[in-house]
């Protein structure tokens, strides 16, 4: 087998040192990602909660404007 030489061992150093950056920026990307999930279920828990608190305070909002109502109905 022919070397192809020095060209060839440019080619290769510079397809490696790509290669090792781009593995890095996956690296890195794949930390954000972790990263958005583990805040997403910080943020699924939080507006779970909140969403219960409002549905509990407008029922019981909507229950003290329908007795209003009837009272004012009734007068």
């Amino acid at each position: 087998m022919v070397y192809p030489g020095k060209k060839f061992d440019e080619l290769i150093k510079r397809s490696l040192s790509s290669l090792i950056y781009l593995e890095a920026k996956i690296a890195y990307l794949n930390d954000g990602v972790k990263g958005l999930s583990d805040g997403f279920k910080d943020f699924k828990e939080d507006i779970t909660d909140f969403m219960a608190f409002t549905a509990e305070t407008y029922s019981d909002h909507e229950t003290r404007i329908k007795n209003l109502e009837n009272k004012i109905q009734r007068s």
